[in-house]
């Protein structure tokens, strides 16, 4: 539909599926949030965290926020019951009794607990969809912040554990760059 109206180049935040870039036929660049999350995280989180990939899907943007912060890296294994309620069945690297940092590109249900970690999960992702219900399982009381970016309106009230970073300096620098005719590999 983006092509049959004109659009000539899309440019994406932190796709869910990269293989998502081969349904267009005109140029496709992809940003991410990863920087300006991990800017934002420097500071808030133990000097043992350990960052967590809720699934085999995300272990690359785990170890992309991996090295922007210094931190090692697991990996959650869980299966689904349904869409809305996954069950980890257990965790590949040292999660036990240090603080974790799950990231994700979104967040829908906020379904996915450490299995393992002491109470202090620090819940990341640049896309906070935050569907009904979501809310109250990140309210968790181990779940002492959930950080995502302004890429989506929240669709309820914010609550103190929601904290919301802008992307507007990414966006505003791919598009500056456009206008150059410049290139946005840089901006990752």
């Amino acid at each position: 539909m983006l092509e049959a109206v004109g659009v000539a180049h899309v440019v994406t935040v932190d796709l869910h599926t990269p293989q998502m870039e081969g349904f267009f036929h005109v140029p496709v660049d992809t940003l991410t949030a990863v920087p300006a999350l991990c800017r934002a995280l420097r500071g808030r989180l133990p000097p043992d965290v350990v960052v967590v990939s809720p699934d085999a899907g995300r272990v690359q943007l785990a170890m992309h926020y991996a090295h922007c912060l210094g931190a090692p890296v697991g990996v959650l294994h869980k299966r689904r019951d349904d869409g809305t309620h996954p069950a980890v069945t257990h965790a590949v690297g040292d999660v036990g009794d240090r603080a974790c940092l799950i990231v994700d590109d979104m967040i829908s249900t906020g379904g996915t607990i450490a299995a393992g970690a002491r109470p202090e999960i620090t819940v990341a992702a640049t896309h906070g969809l935050l569907l009904p219900g979501a809310r109250a399982r990140l309210e968790h009381p181990a779940v002492r912040e959930v950080m995502i970016t302004d890429s989506v309106a929240p669709a309820g009230p914010a609550w103190p554990g929601l904290r919301a970073v802008s992307i507007a300096p990414l966006i505003a620098g791919a598009l500056q760059r456009f206008l150059a005719n410049g290139s946005l590999g840089d901006l990752y």
